[in-house]
């Protein structure tokens, strides 16, 4: 956090009858669980109560004003270009998972805790407090490089079986090799290595064994790799931008797929030059069209074979701007 930061004091947003209810159960499992616990802080920022599509909520806690003011570390987390690039071209059997709840495997420091105060108001009780969290908060700009390098660490303890590989970003993991037993063998013993050190695997997102996973948007097999439908439905249904920052989100959701979109840098450069424009920004009917031929492109991406780095290749680099 910077130095002298003052009290970051936020008020609670209104917040629905239903949704209250619905965090009621929540945070009463997180005050048992200890993940949460009774604070007079100085600081407060709002929460919402988000509703997921079975009709539970989620307690999510708006922490901008908190990351704002957070110093940053350098972030270590893979390049997901380069950490896919490593699944061997001959590996056939794949585990794909990520862990629940991940972040609030690891403890917050006592010192620290007062920064992700919030405020609640049970829905009968009708009794407001202050709680904060005693884990790594989620929504904290922090949360995934520390518990990236901690899970990181952890693995370090872990052996596979020769010939099997284990991929790491964040809290999602892939495990592949080229002999189903192998990989089953490695997926069920590092269910219980994790059991052990207090981490629990999403059983609804467990791709267990399979010849096909999806892993960080993109479906593996055996030497080839492609997008989801989920990933391409999802950018193929965004609305025209309105101001500039949906054109930042436009150019990172086409960035995280520009390998599978055919003269890429020429087809978003009206996107780049769009960010120059002034405010208010003109959206044209050139503008859709070449939005709308992004779009086709991604909607018929072709299945990339991933790189045989046994054989030779050849590396073409521009040098015209030295």
């Amino acid at each position: 956090m910077q130095k002298d930061t003052p009290a970051i004091r936020v008020n609670q947003y209104p917040m629905s009858p239903e949704g209250k209810k619905g965090l009621a159960s929540v945070i009463e499992h997180l005050l048992k669980e200890n993940i949460l616990e009774p604070c007079m802080s100085p600081h407060n920022t709002p929460i919402l109560a988000i509703k997921k599509d079975e009709g539970k909520f989620r307690l999510v806690q708006d922490l901008r004003e908190i990351n704002k003011r957070t110093i940053a570390r350098h972030p270590v987390v893979p390049n997901p270009y380069t950490l896919l690039s490593k699944i061997p071209r001959e590996h056939t059997w794949f585990t794909a998972r990520d862990l629940k709840d991940a972040f609030w495997a690891c403890p917050l420091a006592e010192e620290c805790r007062d920064w992700f105060a919030f405020e609640w108001e049970h829905p009968d009780r009708r009794r407001k407090q202050q709680l904060r969290w005693t884990r790594l908060p989620q929504g904290y700009t922090e949360s995934p490089n520390i518990f990236g390098q901690a899970l990181e660490t952890l693995l370090e303890q872990f052996s596979p079986k020769e010939g099997v590989q284990i991929l790491q970003y964040v809290d999602d993991l892939l495990i592949s090799g080229e002999m189903e037993k192998e990989v089953k063998d490695v997926s069920i013993r590092l269910l219980n290595f994790f059991g052990e050190k207090g981490l629990k695997v999403s059983q609804s997102k467990l791709q267990f064994v399979e010849t096909e996973v999806t892993y960080l948007g993109h479906i593996i097999g055996k030497g080839s790799k492609r997008l989801s439908p989920a990933r391409i439905s999802g950018i193929v249904s965004i609305s025209p931008p309105t101001p500039k920052r949906d054109i930042r989100k436009l150019l990172g959701l086409f960035g995280y797929c520009k390998h599978w979109i055919d003269k890429y840098t020429q087809g978003v450069k009206f996107l780049y030059d769009k960010l120059i424009d002034q405010e208010p920004m003109n959206w044209t009917e050139s503008d859709e069209k070449q939005l709308q031929d992004l779009k086709e492109k991604l909607s018929s991406a072709p299945v990339l074979s991933l790189p045989d780095l046994k054989k030779e290749f050849d590396l073409f680099v521009n040098t015209g701007k030295g």
